[in-house]
């Protein structure tokens, strides 16, 4: 029996591993980052290591860019000639252009009736877990409406907690209100960040280091510890000691179907700096679990 012709399509900014987009056939776009008149294929012509090193020891501001419309014309129309439906997965448009591109492209290539935009209204591992969860859907015989349902469903559940050492890169990017750098530089504490709606904000802060990485984990067991089933990773930038303490108290504490610990893309970390550390955690249902065990 073939496959349903339906193709997966995410960006960069999703955290989905190359070995992962291998295995569940998923085609992931670059962004672009850029740095004194050079610019990089996110995970391809630059490396998160480069970029943490060069922000450590050359106080380094690194900014980024989405595909453009003719990246996106280039990999769709490839898979055009292969696949019926094409299905994109993407970061939260009100955090990039990417989905914009998107849209330019499938309007400019008039197959707008075979390209599915899909805006995650996330990032990093939230918009990856509704990939990998499309991608291993078509797999198993869904249909286009199947998919987009649980992509719905996945939105509107997930939830992401972060924190990091400073606002500084972000506060660079846009990413987060000026008043909330100009608090955390001024009194040295240590922000706790949450994406809502699709836009990143400051729920919290606090004095040290431990207690925000206390602060998400607590957020996270509060919200979800009654449910049935979880899909959580944790997602860092140099700090993956960290990043396992946190797992290891998720697991713990929640009923966990699969777990990730995700160093995260060079672009995530571009914009973060050193010391991220990120909870991307959902409820499921039991169509879902099976596509997670």
């Amino acid at each position: 029996m073939e496959l349903p012709n339906i193709a997966i399509v995410t960006d960069s900014a999703s955290d989905v591993s190359k070995e992962c987009a291998e295995i569940d056939n998923i085609v992931i776009v670059p962004l672009y980052i850029h740095y004194n008149g050079q610019e990089f294929r996110d995970g391809i012509d630059i490396q998160s290591g480069r970029i943490y090193s060069m922000q450590k020891e050359k106080k380094a501001i690194f900014y980024s860019s989405s595909p453009s419309p003719k990246d996106f014309i280039d990999v769709y129309e490839k898979l055009l000639r292969t696949y019926d439906t094409i299905i994109s997965i993407h970061i939260s448009s009100k955090l990039s252009a990417v989905i914009k591109s998107a849209k330019i492209a499938a309007d400019l290539l008039k197959a707008e009736e075979r390209i599915i935009i899909f805006d995650s209204c996330s990032g990093t591992m939230g918009t990856g877990f509704m990939a990998i969860a499309a991608a291993r859907a078509v797999k198993k015989f869904f249909s286009v409406q199947q998919i987009l349902n649980i992509l719905l469903f996945l939105k509107e559940n997930m939830k992401l907690y972060g924190t990091i050492d400073t606002l500084r890169y972000l506060k660079r990017s846009g990413r987060v209100p000026a008043i909330a750098w100009l608090a955390t530089s001024i009194l040295r504490i240590k922000p706790l960040l949450s994406i809502k709606n699709g836009v990143v904000e400051m729920i919290g802060a606090t004095i040290t280091r431990w207690a925000s990485l206390s602060g998400i984990t607590r957020r996270a067991i509060r919200h979800f510890r009654k449910e049935r089933w979880v899909l959580a990773a944790v997602v860092h930038s140099l700090s993956v000691t960290e990043a396992k303490k946190v797992m290891k108290r998720l697991q713990m504490a929640l009923n966990c179907v699969s777990t990730a610990i995700v160093d995260c893309t060079p672009v995530v970390g571009a914009h973060t700096g050193p010391g991220l550390i990120g909870i991307i955690i959902t409820r499921l249902e039991s169509q879902i679990v099976e596509l997670f065990i």
